[in-house]
């Protein structure tokens, strides 16, 4: 996977993280409602983890069989009506995720400029 597939990548789960993020919040009050969450960079760092880096060829790298980012609920303590939405959690999780995508649009802007500077000089 090169570079810009995967940033845009992290983007969008960044993105669906948010939406989750956000979805488990006005579900707080909801009775037996699961809070969900994406799982991505443990699927990416396995993902690395399985790249035989002495490969010859771009194409004969192996990606390990990984499915990619997938949605699961969040298996924590429960309230007495079945929700186990924890909306400190969930504010603290929407923080962290701001700067995650801030990071990664910081890395893309990045490669942009580089482009820009070997296309125009």
């Amino acid at each position: 996977m090169d570079t810009y597939n995967l940033l845009k990548t992290a983007m969008d789960v960044s993105q669906t993280r948010s939406e989750l993020i956000s979805n488990n919040i006005a579900n707080v009050n909801t009775p037996n409602y699961k809070a969900k969450r994406i799982v991505f960079e443990s699927q990416l760092s396995q993902a690395m983890d399985n790249l035989n880096l002495t490969e010859t060829h771009k194409n004969h790298m192996q990606t390990g069989g990984t499915s990619g980012p997938y949605i699961t609920s969040r298996n924590t303590g429960f309230q007495k009506n079945g929700n186990n939405v924890d909306v400190d959690t969930e504010m603290v999780n929407q923080a962290q995720n701001g700067l995650y995508y801030s990071a990664i649009t910081s890395q893309l802007n990045g490669r942009y400029k580089m482009m820009n500077y070997v296309i125009n000089h």
